[in-house]
């Protein structure tokens, strides 16, 4: 494999001018979609136009790295039961949970449902189900709730958006229920095993 170096020389194909000199140098890349950009990464720039061309392999990790770190951002308001049951199964995981573990666990479903290890049909049973519950209680305030997704954690959840056809606010809901029947109203909570493994070395 080769390895460029600042300042080296090169030729490419450039979509504006042909075929072109290049000359490495390190710029800030931004994302073909506009979310965010990598910086500091060394690429062939066209020695007539002067756009990024080439991205030679050495660079890949970094920009990969890069595209991780961007974060979508999910809020939605919601009657404030469904982040109580968050925060009481955050609870039964770990002692030491704190409110970003409402994160940790929402994640955790997220992938499940994405991967196939759970039903993603039971999606749709589980928002009606519970919204009754609290229908009969009466009205209670709404809270909002707010964290940031990863790229790849954001795409999964528009995946299962579009599997289930639910809405945003009614897939959260539908989540959360799931998690209160796996981990708060059970004497046999699941996967807790593994969950309490992510929160011990979250909180280590």
């Amino acid at each position: 494999m080769k390895v460029y170096q600042l300042g080296e020389k090169g030729s490419a194909l450039c979509h504006r001018d042909g075929r072109v000199t290049t000359t490495f140098e390190y710029r800030d890349l931004p994302f073909s979609d506009g979310n965010g950009l990598a910086k500091d990464i060394l690429v062939g720039v066209c020695d007539i136009c002067g756009d990024a061309i080439v991205i030679p392999a050495q660079s890949t990790p970094a920009i990969a790295s890069a595209r991780k770190r961007v974060e979508h951002p999910l809020e939605i308001n919601i009657p404030s039961i469904y982040i109580e049951l968050l925060d009481a199964a955050s609870t039964r995981v770990s002692h030491n949970a704190t409110p970003d573990f409402r994160k940790r666990l929402f994640v955790y479903y997220i992938n499940r449902y994405a991967k196939g290890d759970e039903d993603i049909s039971e999606l749709l049973e589980l928002t009606s189900s519970l919204d009754q519950i609290i229908g009969s209680i009466g009205e209670m305030p709404k809270k909002r709730l707010s964290m940031r997704l990863h790229e790849k954690i954001d795409e999964r959840f528009d995946m299962i958006l579009k599997k289930t056809s639910l809405n945003k606010t009614d897939l959260v809901k539908s989540i959360v229920a799931k998690i209160k029947l796996d981990l708060v109203e059970t004497n046999h909570p699941k996967h807790l095993k593994e969950l309490s493994t992510i929160a011990e070395v979250l909180y280590a």
